[in-house]
């Protein structure tokens, strides 16, 4: 019975518990790589990140804003992703992008892209 009550409170205060999906349509807008070298931000060395700016009434993930939009983040050698996000910009089309609010990445906040789709 202890064993059951344990287990029980792990997954209620467990941070996965309270992880949840989120699939967000809207614009992207200002992308921002972070040069290797660079000396401004050095956890940020090579990963990109862009702001998606949500149509209306689309959930509210816990991500950190930016003008007006969330920022989601690219790790350094997902060119797939990268590619996908750069095309539709140009070709200012909207997209669903998923992020999952417990994954952040590079810091606190910055919710990591699970999956990208162009509309």
């Amino acid at each position: 019975m202890k064993l059951i009550v344990l287990l029980a409170l792990f997954f209620v205060i467990s941070p996965n518990a309270l992880a949840e999906r989120y699939d967000i349509r809207g614009e992207i807008d200002q992308i921002r790589y972070h040069e290797a070298t660079n000396t401004l931000a050095p956890a940020w060395k090579k990963h990109t990140w862009f702001t998606l700016i949500p149509d209306p009434n689309q959930p509210k993930p816990n991500c950190y804003v930016h003008g007006g939009g969330y920022t989601v983040t690219i790790p350094d050698g997902n060119n797939t992703a990268m590619s996908l996000v750069l095309a539709a910009k140009m070709a200012k089309q909207k997209v669903t992008v998923t992020v999952d609010d417990s994954i952040v990445f590079p810091s606190n906040l910055y919710c990591k892209l699970q999956y990208v789709t162009i509309l």
